[in-house]
C-alpha cells in the first residue's frame, strides 16, 4: 500500500512539474555616478555596481485558468553603501556608528525581495496582488522613453513624476484587476490602509485605448485614485513614428485634503536608431502655496548586443544635478 501511495505520489509531482513552467533572469550594472545625489558640493565619482535576480513561475488549471508569480532580489552597492554588508550610509549625519544596532532602519541597503506579486489569467481578465503599479500608474505612460540608466538619472530629477499617484501610501500590497480587448484596456485597484480603517483604503480606475488621428497612431491613457480625502486625476497621450521617434504627453492634478495642492505637465521624446537610443523628458510641479519646481532628464544608450548596453544618463531640477555612465548586462 505505501509503495502505491508513492508511485502515485510521484506521478502527480511529475505532472505538476510537466505543466508548470519556470524562468530565471538575471542582470547587472557595473559604472561611475557623480553630481549631487548625496547633497549639494558632492561631485566626486562614485564606483556604482548592482545586481538582480527574478524569478517567475506559472502553470494552467485543468479548464484553463493560468496562475503564477513574480519576485526579485536585488542588491545595488553604490558611494554610500559597503559592499556586501547590506548597510548604508546615506541617511546618518555621523559615521561613527559600527556596530548594526547603531545604524536606523532606512540606512539598510542589502539584498531585498522586491516587486513580488501573484496572479491569476483567464477569459474573465487577470487578477494580481501584491507589489505592483495601481490602476492609475498602469493606465497612464511615464515620460521617460527609449533609453535608461544604471543609476536611473533621467527618472530622479525634481521634474519627474512616475505617475504612482498614491501608490505605496499605506502598506504597499496592491491587488489589481486588469481587462483588455482590441485597442481598449480596463483597470481597478485596491491599496488595504494598514489600520482596516476603510475611509483611508485607496482605490483606482484606469482605462487605456488607441486610435489613428491624422494619420498619427494615439495611445491615450486616464486614471483616477482617492483614499476618499485625497484624489488625482491623470491623462497621457503617447505615440510612436516609423522614423524611430516616440514622443509622449503627460498631465495630472493633485488635490489634497491636508498639504499643497499641485498640477504636474511632462513631456518626453525618444528615439532609436539601429543599436543607438535616447531619451530626453521635462516636467514641472505647479505647487498651489508652495515651491514650484522643475527639472530635466537624458539617457543615451548603445547596445553592444548579447546582452550588454553602456547607458548615459543625467538628471538636473532644483539646482541639483546627477550623472551616470556604465554597462547595463542582461544575461
Amino acid at each position: 500500500m505505501k509503495k502505491v501511495l508513492f508511485a502515485t505520489t510521484a506521478l502527480v509531482a511529475s505532472a505538476s512539474i510537466a505543466a508548470a513552467e519556470a524562468e530565471f533572469g538575471l542582470s547587472a550594472e557595473m559604472g561611475v555616478t557623480g553630481g549631487d545625489r548625496y547633497g549639494e558640493d558632492n561631485d566626486d565619482l562614485s564606483f556604482h555596481n548592482d545586481f538582480t535576480i527574478s524569478f517567475d513561475g506559472s502553470s494552467e488549471t485543468d479548464n484553463g485558468i493560468t496562475f503564477g508569480l513574480h519576485v526579485e532580489i536585488e542588491e545595488s552597492n553604490g558611494a554610500r553603501a559597503i559592499n556586501g554588508s547590506g548597510f548604508s550610509f546615506s541617511a546618518l549625519e555621523s559615521t561613527t556608528a559600527t556596530t548594526a544596532t547603531e545604524f536606523e532602519a532606512d540606512d539598510v541597503q542589502g539584498a531585498t525581495f522586491d516587486n513580488e506579486s501573484v496572479y491569476i489569467s483567464g477569459a474573465f481578465g487577470t487578477l494580481t496582488l501584491g507589489e505592483i503599479d495601481g490602476a492609475f500608474d498602469k493606465s497612464l505612460t511615464e515620460i521617460a522613453l527609449a533609453a535608461g540608466s544604471i543609476a536611473d538619472d533621467e527618472t530622479e530629477h525634481a521634474g519627474f513624476n512616475g505617475n504612482s499617484g498614491l501608490d505605496g501610501s499605506e502598506d504597499n500590497q496592491i491587488l489589481r484587476y486588469d481587462y483588455s480587448f482590441d485597442t481598449f484596456g480596463f483597470s481597478i485597484s485596491a491599496e488595504q490602509d494598514d489600520d482596516g480603517a476603510e475611509s483611508d483604503d485607496i482605490y483606482g480606475v484606469g482605462a487605456t485605448f488607441g486610435l489613428e488621428l491624422a494619420g498619427l497612431d494615439l495611445n491615450f491613457g486616464l486614471g483616477y485614485q482617492t483614499n476618499g480625502d485625497d484624489e488625482v486625476i491623470g491623462l497621457s497621450i503617447h505615440s510612436a513614428f516609423d522614423n524611430g521617434f516616440e514622443a509622449v504627453i503627460n498631465y495630472s492634478t493633485l488635490d489634497l485634503d491636508e498639504g499643497a495642492d499641485e498640477d504636474y505637465i511632462g513631456v518626453g521624446i525618444g528615439y532609436t536608431m539601429d543599436a543607438l537610443s535616447f531619451g530626453l523628458n521635462y516636467g514641472e510641479f505647479d505647487v498651489d502655496g508652495g515651491d514650484d519646481r522643475d527639472g530635466f532628464g537624458l539617457a543615451v544608450n548603445y547596445d553592444l548586443g548579447g546582452g550588454a548596453v553602456v547607458q548615459f544618463g543625467y538628471g538636473d531640477g532644483e539646482d541639483l544635478e546627477s550623472y551616470s555612465l556604465g554597462i547595463a548586462m542582461s544575461f
